[in-house]
């Protein structure tokens, strides 16, 4: 049925609210890495150790994009549904167990939360013309990032600061993983019975693409990296926020941070929705660019501030500018993939995820050395360091990156 005819607002929704579902699960992490440093006395980068199990997950994207070429959008959300609730319901007795079982159940969540990114992403995309495609993504992200904002203002309950001490109530974790483990499973039930239109492959192919698989196009593994650098952007704020604010600036503790930190995704939200209608007027590759030299110049006023009370601001602000990122990245690693190889494409792409936890791993590798020899307090705001390389790679993916996909290559 040609995509003009097909009423595409209940699946959009459908979508919509799957990528709420992952983007909870995902941002919760921010809150769990100094819960876990706490609650089982470790160390900063074995707590990072949650991103690194979590995001580690995404190393199966490839063959997941395969699995979703196999079985379909349907089938494999209702899956990705199933096994989040699965991974959810793991962490509950998983505390009680210790640290390595708690890393376990995360990365089962994970699991869930791949097979429903890689589906999820590829399907909104042709959900509609292709010259919309980046705006609509966009929109979606949006709902996501209301997601990211609960996480913040849930992660208050487990977490939070008293005389100077980071406080964690291990049975207010076990409860929200409770609701979302409950969330999940009814999710797949209902999806058993509602209805989403099947995005064919294209039956034809032209000259140029037959032959030829999704690993043959440049500007697609390009943003595969562009993916991994971004992730260490949107993640290594909050991972190292919480710490940052606790330790390294004076008058400031962890609620206090805790209640800032929600504004981070808040503006991940209002900058999508925003997003939206502006990614209907710009080219894309612009709007990236632009966004990535504000969050330079935010990143570097940051550095000249650290250690006030107005510094954490610079690192907020920057969820409004890397807001449309991750669908723009995307979308311009998927320009001119056909059809026939979206959901691999789409699967090699997501695999940049995985990076995240190596970035996470090494910023608090290098925190840990900066530790005071006296008091041995460590400076939590060198982290952000790294955010000047990411920034470099993604303008880098912007100017020409995404470009190299108009050059013809034999198959």
């Amino acid at each position: 049925m040609p995509k003009s005819k097909v009423n595409f607002v209940v699946p959009f929704a459908i979508m919509s609210f799957l990528l709420f579902l992952l983007g909870f699960v995902t941002w919760i992490n921010n809150i769990l890495v100094p819960f876990m440093e706490m609650q089982f006395d470790i160390s900063p980068s074995q707590s990072q150790l949650v991103s690194a199990a979590f995001f580690s997950a995404y190393i199966i994207s490839i063959p997941v994009g395969g699995f979703v070429k196999r079985i379909g959008y349907k089938r494999s959300v209702i899956i990705g549904s199933i096994i989040t609730g699965i991974g959810c319901a793991l962490f509950i007795p998983a505390l009680g167990i210790g640290y390595n079982m708690v890393l376990i159940g995360l990365f089962v969540t994970a699991v869930g939360v791949v097979v429903l990114q890689v589906a999820a992403n590829p399907y909104v995309i042709a959900l509609g013309t292709p010259e919309t495609s980046a705006s609509r993504l966009t929109l979606a992200m949006a709902v996501n990032s209301s997601a990211a904002v609960l996480a913040p203002i849930v992660g208050r309950f487990i977490i939070e600061s008293s005389n100077g001490e980071i406080i964690v109530h291990e049975d207010m974790a076990k409860l929200m993983f409770i609701i979302l483990a409950g969330i999940s499973i009814l999710t797949a039930v209902f999806l058993v019975f509602v209805h989403l239109p099947a995005i064919e492959d294209e039956a034809e192919e032209t000259s140029e693409s037959k032959g030829r698989t999704a690993w043959s196009y440049p500007h697609l593994i390009l943003g595969f990296v562009a993916i991994g650098m971004y992730m260490g952007l949107e993640v290594g704020v909050g991972n190292y926020f919480l710490k940052y604010v606790e330790f390294n600036v004076a008058g400031l503790d962890v609620t206090y941070a805790t209640t800032i930190l929600g504004f981070y995704p808040a503006g991940f939200f209002i900058g999508r929705l925003l997003g939206a209608g502006i990614l209907k007027k710009f080219e894309a590759s612009k709007v990236l660019l632009v966004n990535s030299l504000i969050c330079v110049a935010l990143l570097a006023t940051f550095f000249i501030t650290k250690g006030s009370t107005f510094s954490v601001w610079p690192l907020i602000l920057q969820g409004l500018f890397l807001s449309i990122m991750w669908s723009v990245l995307f979308d311009l690693s998927m320009k001119d993939i056909p059809a026939s190889t979206a959901k691999l494409g789409s699967g090699i792409i997501c695999t940049g995820v995985v990076f995240t936890g190596m970035w996470m791993w090494i910023m608090g590798k290098f925190v840990e050395g900066t530790a005071d020899v006296e008091t041995g307090v460590m400076d939590n705001g060198m982290a952000y360091l790294f955010f000047f390389l990411f920034y470099a790679y993604i303008i880098f993916f912007a100017l020409k990156g995404s470009k190299v996909r108009r050059k013809a290559i034999t198959a």
